[in-house]
Protein backbone atom coordinates (compact mmCIF):
# COMPACT_ATOMS: atom_id res chain seq x y z
CA UNK A 1 0.00 0.00 0.00
CA UNK A 2 2.72 2.27 1.31
CA UNK A 3 4.48 1.61 -2.82
CA UNK A 4 1.31 2.57 -3.94
CA UNK A 5 0.61 5.77 -2.47
CA UNK A 6 4.43 7.06 -3.00
CA UNK A 7 3.96 6.03 -6.77
CA UNK A 8 0.92 7.89 -6.91
CA UNK A 9 2.11 11.05 -5.37
CA UNK A 10 5.56 10.78 -7.33
CA UNK A 11 3.34 10.59 -10.79
CA UNK A 12 0.99 13.11 -9.53
CA UNK A 13 3.97 15.25 -8.89
CA UNK A 14 5.55 14.56 -11.69
CA UNK A 15 2.44 15.25 -14.21
CA UNK A 16 1.98 18.47 -12.49
CA UNK A 17 5.51 19.71 -12.72
CA UNK A 18 5.52 18.97 -16.81
CA UNK A 19 1.80 20.94 -17.04
CA UNK A 20 3.70 23.98 -15.26
CA UNK A 21 6.45 23.45 -17.24
CA UNK A 22 4.39 23.21 -20.77
CA UNK A 23 2.56 26.36 -19.50
CA UNK A 24 5.77 28.24 -18.68
CA UNK A 25 7.72 27.87 -21.94
CA UNK A 26 5.35 28.36 -24.44
CA UNK A 27 6.86 28.14 -28.10
CA UNK A 28 5.46 26.30 -30.66
CA UNK A 29 8.50 26.21 -33.20
CA UNK A 30 7.16 27.76 -36.39
CA UNK A 31 10.08 28.47 -37.90
CA UNK A 32 13.77 26.29 -38.23
CA UNK A 33 13.90 23.91 -35.38
CA UNK A 34 16.92 25.73 -34.22
CA UNK A 35 18.45 29.87 -35.58
CA UNK A 36 21.55 27.34 -35.76
CA UNK A 37 20.07 25.20 -39.01
CA UNK A 38 19.09 28.52 -40.68
CA UNK A 39 22.62 29.55 -41.45
CA UNK A 40 23.42 28.01 -44.30
CA UNK A 41 26.47 28.83 -45.11
CA UNK A 42 28.04 28.42 -41.88
CA UNK A 43 29.07 32.23 -40.74
CA UNK A 44 27.03 32.71 -38.10
CA UNK A 45 23.95 35.18 -38.83
CA UNK A 46 21.24 34.51 -40.38
CA UNK A 47 19.74 36.25 -43.68
CA UNK A 48 16.41 36.61 -44.38
CA UNK A 49 17.38 34.94 -47.64
CA UNK A 50 18.52 31.68 -45.55
CA UNK A 51 15.44 32.27 -43.20
CA UNK A 52 13.77 32.04 -47.07
CA UNK A 53 15.21 29.33 -48.39
CA UNK A 54 15.01 27.38 -44.43
CA UNK A 55 10.78 27.94 -45.22
CA UNK A 56 11.08 26.81 -48.83
CA UNK A 57 13.08 23.99 -47.45
CA UNK A 58 9.90 22.47 -44.97
CA UNK A 59 7.05 23.70 -47.54
CA UNK A 60 8.96 21.39 -50.19
CA UNK A 61 9.23 18.51 -47.34
CA UNK A 62 5.46 19.11 -46.42
CA UNK A 63 4.42 18.70 -50.26
CA UNK A 64 3.98 14.82 -50.41
CA UNK A 65 2.78 14.93 -53.81
CA UNK A 66 5.11 17.87 -55.25
CA UNK A 67 1.97 19.74 -56.51
CA UNK A 68 3.29 23.15 -55.21
CA UNK A 69 0.62 23.56 -52.76
CA UNK A 70 0.11 21.83 -49.78
CA UNK A 71 -3.94 20.14 -49.29
CA UNK A 72 -4.99 19.80 -45.65
CA UNK A 73 -4.26 16.52 -45.43
CA UNK A 74 -0.08 17.46 -46.18
CA UNK A 75 -0.55 20.50 -44.06
CA UNK A 76 -1.89 18.21 -41.59
CA UNK A 77 0.46 15.53 -41.21
CA UNK A 78 3.46 17.88 -41.35
CA UNK A 79 2.28 19.86 -38.43
CA UNK A 80 1.78 15.98 -36.98
CA UNK A 81 5.32 15.38 -37.55
CA UNK A 82 6.67 18.66 -36.52
CA UNK A 83 4.77 18.82 -32.76
CA UNK A 84 5.68 14.56 -32.91
CA UNK A 85 9.12 15.76 -33.30
CA UNK A 86 9.35 18.45 -30.19
CA UNK A 87 7.67 15.99 -28.07
CA UNK A 88 10.15 13.46 -28.62
CA UNK A 89 13.15 16.23 -28.16
CA UNK A 90 11.11 17.06 -24.90
CA UNK A 91 11.24 13.55 -23.75
CA UNK A 92 14.60 13.24 -24.25
CA UNK A 93 15.56 16.23 -22.23
CA UNK A 94 13.47 15.36 -19.36
CA UNK A 95 15.08 12.33 -18.70
CA UNK A 96 18.89 13.23 -19.65
CA UNK A 97 17.67 16.02 -17.00
CA UNK A 98 16.75 13.55 -14.47
CA UNK A 99 19.30 10.59 -15.08
CA UNK A 100 21.91 12.57 -13.35
CA UNK A 101 24.52 9.69 -13.15
CA UNK A 102 23.96 9.23 -17.02
CA UNK A 103 23.62 5.51 -16.52
CA UNK A 104 20.56 5.38 -18.69
CA UNK A 105 18.33 4.56 -16.27
CA UNK A 106 16.05 7.36 -13.70
CA UNK A 107 15.77 5.79 -10.19
CA UNK A 108 13.23 6.81 -7.91
CA UNK A 109 15.63 9.10 -5.96
CA UNK A 110 16.52 10.86 -9.40
CA UNK A 111 12.96 11.46 -10.04
CA UNK A 112 12.11 13.13 -6.62
CA UNK A 113 15.47 15.00 -6.24
CA UNK A 114 13.86 16.37 -10.26
CA UNK A 115 10.29 16.49 -9.14
CA UNK A 116 11.17 18.51 -6.39
CA UNK A 117 13.56 21.25 -8.40
CA UNK A 118 10.86 21.64 -10.38
CA UNK A 119 8.26 22.48 -7.90
CA UNK A 120 10.98 24.95 -6.19
CA UNK A 121 10.66 26.63 -9.64
CA UNK A 122 7.02 26.16 -9.27
CA UNK A 123 6.69 27.54 -5.62
CA UNK A 124 8.94 30.29 -6.94
CA UNK A 125 7.07 31.24 -9.79
CA UNK A 126 3.50 30.98 -8.13
CA UNK A 127 3.91 31.46 -4.58
CA UNK A 128 3.59 35.51 -4.97
CA UNK A 129 3.23 36.09 -0.97
CA UNK A 130 5.85 33.23 -0.36
CA UNK A 131 3.40 31.87 2.27
CA UNK A 132 4.76 28.30 1.36
CA UNK A 133 1.19 27.46 -0.23
CA UNK A 134 -0.06 27.78 -3.24
CA UNK A 135 -3.61 29.86 -2.97
CA UNK A 136 -6.38 29.63 -5.30
CA UNK A 137 -6.15 33.57 -5.83
CA UNK A 138 -1.81 32.98 -6.75
CA UNK A 139 -3.24 29.97 -9.09
CA UNK A 140 -6.25 32.23 -10.40
CA UNK A 141 -3.64 34.98 -11.08
CA UNK A 142 -1.03 32.73 -12.80
CA UNK A 143 -3.97 31.32 -15.30
CA UNK A 144 -4.91 35.08 -16.26
CA UNK A 145 -1.06 35.84 -16.63
CA UNK A 146 -1.78 32.94 -19.23
CA UNK A 147 -4.25 33.85 -20.72
CA UNK A 148 -2.34 37.19 -21.96
CA UNK A 149 0.39 34.89 -23.75
CA UNK A 150 -1.83 32.63 -25.14
CA UNK A 151 -2.22 33.66 -29.06
CA UNK A 152 0.80 35.71 -29.31
CA UNK A 153 4.19 34.75 -30.66
CA UNK A 154 7.47 36.11 -30.01
CA UNK A 155 7.50 38.28 -33.10
CA UNK A 156 3.45 39.15 -33.14
CA UNK A 157 -0.05 37.51 -32.90
CA UNK A 158 -1.02 33.95 -34.13
CA UNK A 159 -3.54 33.13 -35.70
Amino acid sequence: MMKKTLFAAILTTGLAAAGYSAIAQGGHGHGPKNLEQADLDGDGAISREELDAARAERFAMADADGSGALSFDEFSASADEAKEERAAARRERRFTAMDTDGDGQVTAEEQAAHAAERQDKMFAHLDTDEDGLISQEERDAAREKAKGKRGKGRFGDRD
